[in-house]
């Protein structure tokens, strides 16, 4: 079964879990549109845990950035067994600005990123490597913007988002009626890049 399939699996079971989470009566947010990126990108790193059978996992991996240094530079997640690598970023998306800012995250990890992560699997078996990014929304019309790929207002999905190769899709976590939402939404694009060379 390819990636695709197996993690939105692992998302249905993730999102249900974020669910029962928050039919505790805790919130995600304070009611000011902020919440930790970390609310959302636990169930995406756990999800893509369990769609790579035998995981490893690295959070907050540093990475050499534009000036060759690897301070304040990292990618959120890097998950990968003896087949497959995922390299992950997240943010929370309740502005069209996330969006805007997973594309430059995309740009980053399939650049210089890419590469540094060769070199380190060097000596170890040939693995197909994607870049999966990982965000949410509040509304069933932003999460149909997402899928769809299709201009609603001033959200739209960057250019780098709309290629041919990109996997774009959604679940929801919650419907339910809100001053500025009708539900809450998981929403991902997982791009496949050149294999992660021995």
């Amino acid at each position: 079964m390819d990636l695709e399939r197996r993690l939105r699996r692992a998302l249905t079971i993730t999102t249900k879990e974020f669910k029962h989470a928050l039919d505790q009566g805790f919130e995600p947010t304070t009611g000011i549109k902020t919440y930790p990126e970390r609310m959302v990108s636990y169930y995406y790193i756990r999800a893509i845990a369990m769609a790579l059978p035998r995981a490893s996992v690295f959070l907050e991996l540093p990475v050499t950035g534009k000036r060759e240094r690897k301070q304040n530079n990292h990618i959120d997640a890097l998950v990968f067994n003896d087949r497959e690598v995922v390299v992950a970023e997240f943010k929370v998306g309740w502005a069209p600005s996330h969006w805007e800012a997973l594309a430059r995250d995309f740009q980053r990890l399939s650049g210089p990123i890419a590469k540094e992560i060769r070199k380190k699997f060097k000596g170890g078996p040939r693995r197909r490597a994607f870049i999966l990014l990982g965000t949410d929304c509040w509304r069933l019309e932003k999460a149909k913007i997402w899928t769809s790929g299709i201009r609603s207002g001033k959200w739209n999905l960057p250019k780098p988002m709309l290629a041919a190769r990109v996997h774009r899709d959604s679940l929801r976590v919650f419907s339910e009626k809100g001053k500025d939402y009708d539900g809450y939404y998981f929403t991902w694009a997982v791009i496949p890049f050149d294999e992660m060379a021995a």
